[in-house]
C-alpha cells in the first residue's frame, strides 16, 4: 500500500512540474484512484494480482489455469476489452509495470511468460498454441512456451506464435508476425518478422514505474 502511494505522490508531482494546471492534475489523480479501484473487481478471477494494478474499463478474464500480474501494470480496455485467458493447467505470468493496450488478446494452453515492463500495442495477439490441427481441425496441436523478456515493445496488431522467444529490449513493428525466436534488443519488422535493426544495449534507458 505504501509502495503504490509512493508512486502515485511521485505521479503527481511529475505532473504539476510538467506545468498542468491544478483542475487537469486533480483530474488525472482521480482517474488513477479509480482505476486502482476498478481493478480489484475486474480482476477478482486471477490468482495473483500485483499492487497498484490498474484497470482502465474491463477486461475480458477467462482463467482456467493460473494467471499473475505484477505490480504496477495497465489493462487499456479503452475501445476494446484486453482479453486474457488460460486453459486448465495453463500459466500465464505477466511482469511489473507492463502497458497492455486495447484489443490486446493472449491465449495460453500452456505457458506464456512476459516479463517486467512491456509495452503491448493495441490489438497484439500472443498465443502458444495454433489451436487447431490442419487436417483435422477438432483437434488441438500440442502448445509450445512462449517466453517475452523484460523491455520488449511488441507494436500494435502484431503475432506472437507458438514456441517464440523474444529478448530483452527487442521490439516488433507494427502489424509483424513473428514465427522464430527474435534477439535480445533487436528490431524486427515483416510478414514473417526478420531482423531490421540491432540496438545499443549500453543505450537502454529503463522505464520508471508508472511511466
Amino acid at each position: 500500500m505504501l509502495n503504490t502511494l509512493g508512486n502515485a505522490w511521485k505521479k503527481l508531482s511529475r505532473d504539476l512540474s510538467s506545468g498542468r494546471s491544478v483542475s487537469q492534475v486533480v483530474s488525472k489523480s482521480a482517474r488513477y484512484a479509480a482505476e486502482l479501484a476498478t481493478a480489484k473487481v475486474y480482476l477478482a478471477s486471477v490468482n495473483q494480482v500485483g499492487t497498484g494494478v490498474r484497470t482502465l474499463q474491463r477486461p475480458r478474464i477467462e482463467n482456467l489455469g493460473f494467471m499473475s500480474i505484477g505490480d504496477h501494470t495497465l489493462l487499456r480496455s479503452v475501445n476494446v476489452p484486453v482479453e486474457l485467458a488460460t486453459a486448465a493447467g495453463a500459466r500465464l505470468t505477466i511482469g511489473a509495470d507492463c502497458s497492455i493496450n486495447y484489443g490486446v488478446s493472449i491465449g495460453c494452453t500452456q505457458s506464456i511468460e512476459l516479463g517486467a515492463r512491456c509495452r503491448l500495442g493495441p490489438y497484439v495477439m500472443i498465443v502458444d498454441s495454433a489451436f487447431h490441427e490442419l487436417l483435422d481441425r477438432s483437434k488441438r496441436p500440442p502448445s509450445e512456451p512462449v517466453t517475452i523478456g523484460d523491455d520488449v515493445w511488441l507494436g500494435a496488431k502484431c503475432s506472437i506464435l507458438p514456441g517464440v522467444n523474444i529478448g530483452r529490449g527487442a521490439v516488433v513493428g507494427t502489424g509483424s508476425v513473428v514465427t522464430k525466436d527474435v534477439p535480445a534488443f533487436a528490431v524486427v519488422a515483416g510478414v514473417p518478422a526478420k531482423l531490421v535493426k540491432q540496438l545499443d544495449a549500453s543505450q537502454f534507458v529503463t522505464s520508471r514505474p508508472g511511466d
